[in-house]
């Protein structure tokens, strides 16, 4: 039997714009080269939503409610162990994008090393990539990573392991490898996603269904991008391009791309983004028809992309659209972050949706979505506080209604 079982985190609050706040750390031992803490969080959250544009509409009140605990401990000034669970109870009243009912998960145990200018991590654990990469691969994992700094402006990292589907072993699983160097704020990504021994599953098209993947084969990805500043501009952008052959003997060549500016204008900080999958305009040729993630967590908007409503989307012929990823979407945004106060923040943002080619009805437009997130950092002694309000809103378009959705999310977090 299978002995470890891993999950996605709920991403609830993880909105790229909005950065989420760092676990509290208590310490409870600390003795010459020793030190052991622990952190634990509590969330607590009401989401009302509007879905199934397709057929008429269903609300959707439910209620998601977390506990995490972590403990770890510090040898010296190179080893670290930090193990980590979540127990997760989802309640709806009704079908819904996110399923219900609750589980306990493990998303942290490992034991990592680092002595410059050397690093390695083995076990559990969810890392960005080196060069922060999220639209081809962001999720837990059980595996192993290694790091060597050649300088203080190139870096090599080695990443190789398994991704838990479904099925009772390990043969079940995806097992995905990538190398990436960093050469000052740029780098490169070559990836690998592969079925394991027993191949994977086999896509159902039912939008309800959040652990549905394809029988990969082999599915390689390259990723170029750039992080940095020019002058007073905050810049990025990735392009990434797929590879390989999938198990019915297709080939993978979607790409997709992103592209990000932002700057700091007194309390507001204003941005600008465009992202692009690829989809397909040929139904008889033998190729995969849009981009393939081994498994993405972007969360450019709330409620199309962060929470799957794109899932209801009219797709035929165009490819497929996962919950997480941009494998046949087009987007545009225009967003602002303003501080408000000391402990108030709220990002308001406006994003075009379209599918990259044409439906069986000739349609593009998916809809228009508008997002309101606010956060409140409460200033309490002994615990970090922060209450949460994410409003969001999609005029529907041609290729999604004909109904509108929305989404009304209040909760807290507490960190002790």
């Amino acid at each position: 039997m299978k002995t470890i079982k891993l999950s996605a985190l709920a991403a609830a609050v993880a909105i790229a714009s909005v950065a989420s706040g760092v676990n509290a750390k208590t310490t409870l031992v600390k003795k010459d080269d020793l030190e052991v803490y622990a952190n634990m969080a509590v969330e607590v959250e009401k989401m009302v939503y509007r879905e199934r544009p397709e057929d008429g509409g269903s609300t959707i009140d439910e209620f998601d409610n977390e506990v995490e605990f972590g403990m770890g401990a510090k040898v010296g000034k190179n080893w670290e162990a930090y193990f980590e669970m979540e127990m997760d109870n989802l309640q709806d009243n009704a079908e819904s994008n996110t399923g219900s009912g609750g589980d306990i998960e493990f998303t942290s145990a490992y034991v990592s090393y680092k002595a410059s200018p050397f690093g390695a991590k083995a076990g559990v654990f969810r890392d960005d990539m080196a060069g922060k990469s999220r639209i081809w691969f962001r999720e837990h994992m059980s595996g192993v990573k290694l790091q060597y700094e050649l300088s203080d402006d190139v870096g090599l990292e080695f990443v190789s392991g398994i991704l838990s589907e479904e099925g009772n072993t390990f043969a079940d699983d995806r097992q995905v490898s990538w190398f990436t160097t960093t050469v000052g704020d740029a780098y490169g990504t070559l990836g690998l996603a592969q079925d394991g021994n027993q191949g994977g599953e086999t896509l159902t098209n039912d939008p309800d269904d959040d652990d549905v993947d394809d029988a990969f084969g082999e599915l390689y990805n390259l990723a170029l991008g750039w992080s940095g500043k020019l002058g007073g501009v905050s810049a990025e952008f990735e392009v990434n391009q797929n590879f390989g052959e999938a198990e019915t003997g297709e080939k993978f060549k979607g790409n997709a791309a992103y592209a990000q500016v932002s700057t700091k204008m007194g309390n507001h900080k204003p941005r600008f983004l465009v992202a692009y999958g690829s989809g397909d305009d040929d139904a008889t040729d033998n190729d995969v028809g849009e981009f393939r993630a081994a498994r993405a967590d972007t969360t450019f908007t709330k409620l199309m992309i962060d929470e799957g409503f794109i899932r209801r989307a009219t797709t035929s012929g165009t490819g497929d659209l996962e919950g997480d990823d941009i494998g046949n979407v087009t987007l545009l945004q225009v967003g602002d972050t303003f501080q408000v106060n000391d402990i108030w923040r709220t990002d308001l943002s406006a994003t075009y949706l379209a599918l990259s080619e044409d439906n069986d009805a000739g349609d593009k437009y998916l809809g228009t979505e508008i997002n309101l997130l606010n956060r409140w950092s409460l200033p309490v002694e002994g615990a970090d506080v922060r209450l949460y309000v994410d409003l969001g809103y999609v005029f529907s378009g041609e290729a999604y209604g004909p109904d509108d959705v929305w989404l009304i999310e209040p909760g807290v977090r507490v960190w002790f």
